[in-house]
């Protein structure tokens, strides 16, 4: 088996999942982008930057990162045509350390970045509170988990076995 070179990644997206408006995560197919994928993205249709120079801050040859963006490419037309979710996540890459994440304190508006690879912050640099959020999102519906959120998909299963239940009773 080859040793696959890990990809260098300067920037991280804000959120790690889109998806087809109105329709629940749990109800939708998943195409799984890898981080240097989306980075090859951002690189060449963001930034507009030539392959080569974007294979060489990626620290890859131009043929991998041509293989690298066709397969992006791909799968985010896969999700638009096929109404699937999009899930950025995974990969191997090695973060040169430039990337930033913005949080919010929502005591006091304060707006502060801190580098990706630190840990979260646990309190607010300005006034200290812990009502402290990551700009962005983590993508992944947590509100929804914590608040007792159920997937209609899964509401129409249970409901169904309750009512063959009922049924047969």
């Amino acid at each position: 088996m080859v040793n696959r070179v890990k990809r260098r990644v300067s920037c991280f997206p804000k959120a790690t999942y889109y998806k087809p408006r109105e329709i629940p995560l749990c109800c939708l197919e998943t195409a799984n982008l890898s981080i240097e994928e989306i980075e090859a993205i951002r690189l060449c249709d963001l930034l507009q930057m030539e392959q080569n120079e974007a294979a060489d801050r990626m620290g890859i040859s131009r043929k991998t990162f041509w293989s690298d963006l066709q397969r992006a490419r791909q799968k985010v037309a896969d999700a638009l045509v096929n109404g699937k979710a999009i899930e950025i996540s995974g990969g191997e890459y090695v973060n040169t350390g430039e990337c930033r994440i913005h949080f919010l304190c929502k005591e006091c508006d304060h707006v502060w970045e801190a580098k990706f690879d630190q840990s979260r912050p646990t309190s607010c640099p300005n006034c200290g509170s812990n009502l402290i959020f990551r700009l962005g999102g983590d993508g992944k519906g947590k509100r929804f988990i914590e608040n007792d959120y159920c997937c209609p998909k899964e509401k129409e299963s249970s409901r169904s076995t309750d009512e063959g239940s009922k049924k047969k009773r």
